[in-house]
């Protein structure tokens, strides 16, 4: 079996709030930063954790920071876990209410840069290969309202500047079609593929958020074995589930099970070693038990891949029998004759 990496970002351990129901997440309030390093250590199960940029105050803060980045390293240090990565936080500030590397104000554009340059310091400090950007607050919501050629420029320009900052930490686009906007300035994999050849920096590659992905209605397997194709341009990878019709973050592999299989097929395949990172909103489930029960899936992923084999799975492919590959799967997944 390959040796699987699996991850949560660490809030996942937390209960969050819905849009309606903001005292719901009182009920977690309490399991702040360092508390929720703990519970992952004394699960046991993940191996790493992935954290946001968070220069809040210190009795509020859920991410790391240039404050307290020694603090959290010793804690992973005393819990057996490795920092995977950073998310820089280009979605909470009323100042990226209209775009970051793509805003129309060149002062916005540079406090977004800013903010990514001293999130990639932090995570060489601490240790962590990775700095993930969702630019969740880019795009647009009406027609006639943005030049899309210079948008998409800039967010070039941005992303060069970013990558030169430090080219030993990898930076990875994370696309979503939509939410909080209308329409996302980087919305598919295709599209973030279009632009990581437009950047043209070896650290600069995609996270696919599968969720993402599923209401994109894009093939997961495809979407991985094209970032390969560009160079093993698959940097990272969030992992949960949805009816693909929204960004719900539920349990991994709750709903698209075959989907999933041909994913981890391609990730065998194209040789893929990087980290199975599980983001999940855990509203009205045990956050710890969803967790658990998300690395338990991705490692049952992994070994029904070596009880089918690559072999098995190569020739289902190539006779494309859609009928016959059923009963495969069947017979595999419920040990029928």
């Amino acid at each position: 079996m390959s040796e699987g990496k699996y991850a949560v970002i660490v809030t996942n351990y937390n209960y969050p709030t819905d849009r309606f129901n903001k005292e719901y997440g009182i009920k977690g309030a309490n399991n702040l930063i360092l508390k929720m390093i703990e519970i992952a250590g004394k699960q046991g199960l993940a191996q790493g954790l992935e954290f946001n940029m968070d220069e809040s105050d210190p009795d509020v803060c859920t991410g790391i920071n240039e404050k307290n980045w020694k603090e959290i390293r010793s804690a992973l240090d005393a819990n057996g876990l490795e920092i995977i990565g950073i998310a820089s936080n280009l979605w909470s500030s009323y100042d990226f209410a209209n775009g970051t590397f793509g805003a129309t104000d060149p002062k916005v554009r540079k406090q977004a840069l800013d903010l990514v340059k001293r999130t990639m310091d932090v995570a060489a400090n601490v240790g962590a290969p990775y700095v993930n950007i969702w630019p969740g607050q880019d795009g647009y919501d009406y027609y006639l309202t943005t030049d899309y050629v210079k948008a998409y420029d800039w967010w070039i320009e941005g992303m060069q500047a970013a990558a030169d900052h430090n080219p030993g930490i990898k930076l990875g686009f994370e696309p979503k079609p939509f939410e909080p906007r209308s329409y996302s300035t980087i919305g598919s994999v295709s599209k973030s593929l279009l632009m990581i050849r437009d950047v043209n920096r070896k650290n600069v590659g995609l996270n696919m958020d599968v969720g993402h992905m599923l209401f994109e209605h894009e093939n997961l397997g495809e979407c991985v074995a094209l970032a390969q194709r560009e160079g093993g341009k698959l940097f990272h990878l969030h992992m949960n589930d949805n009816y693909a019709n929204s960004d719900a973050d539920m349990m991994f592999a709750s709903v698209h099970f075959l989907a999933f299989l041909e994913m981890f097929f391609w990730l065998r395949k194209t040789n893929y070693s990087g980290w199975k990172s599980l983001d999940l909103f855990n509203y009205r489930t045990d956050p710890k038990e969803t967790i658990a029960e998300g690395i338990r899936w991705m490692m049952a992923f992994d070994e029904l891949i070596d009880r089918i084999g690559m072999d098995k799975l190569e020739e289902m492919i190539k006779n494309g029998n859609a009928v016959e590959n059923m009963a495969i799967y069947r017979k595999f997944i419920f040990n029928q004759k």
